[in-house]
């Protein structure tokens, strides 16, 4: 019998953990026949209620408030061949619809060229196609499409561009089974 606080007790109640490399998300990017891409690393997006503080002789107690939805910035790679070398052009025609650089009008309107993104973290044993954790992100939009850093100097690395999304609401499910809606 394992002893409490033993190697043998975290190992007989640890079950492998997960992994932070296995993930995917597919989505539309603005009108592109993208739908799914290389992103390199990125937070799974935070989720919060805000509060309502309240003063009562003295003390202050905090109601929960409304629900807050963060920008989610994600770091993508740029590749160059086949769907990959699209990419980069499909975020910024995606931005360019929202608000044309040069006649600063929308191709769209405010809610037409907002999209649907689901982002899956997976599991690691087995084919590694089961997600543990599920986040449908509901009416995407690029806030910025960032910079392409290049150097005559850099060797051995791979281009990256950071691209910042707003969101309307979440879903969030998780791989044990179905979670209420978030939202």
């Amino acid at each position: 019998m394992a002893r409490p606080n033993s190697i043998d007790e975290f190992k007989s109640n640890f079950h492998g953990g997960t992994r932070r490399n296995r993930f995917e998300i597919n989505g539309s990017v603005g009108s592109a026949s993208l739908t799914t891409f290389h992103a390199y690393a990125f937070t799974l997006p935070a989720v919060g209620i805000g509060e309502i503080p309240v003063d009562y002789r003295g003390r202050r107690v905090y109601i929960p408030g409304d629900r807050e939805y963060p920008v989610w910035t994600l770091t993508i790679l740029d590749d160059a061949g086949g769907d990959g070398s699209l990419i980069y052009p499909a975020f910024q025609d995606w931005q360019n619809r929202i608000n044309d650089h040069t006649d600063n009008v929308s191709d769209t309107g405010p809610a037409a060229d907002r999209q649907q993104w689901t982002i899956k973290h997976l599991e690691a044993q087995g084919q590694g196609t089961t997600a543990l954790k599920t986040f449908v992100l509901k009416g995407c939009w690029p806030v910025s499409v960032g910079a392409i850093n290049l150097a005559a100097g850099s060797r051995d690395e791979l281009v990256t561009f950071d691209v910042t999304v707003r969101y309307d609401y979440l879903n969030y499910t998780s791989g044990a089974g179905q979670a209420p809606a978030v939202g």
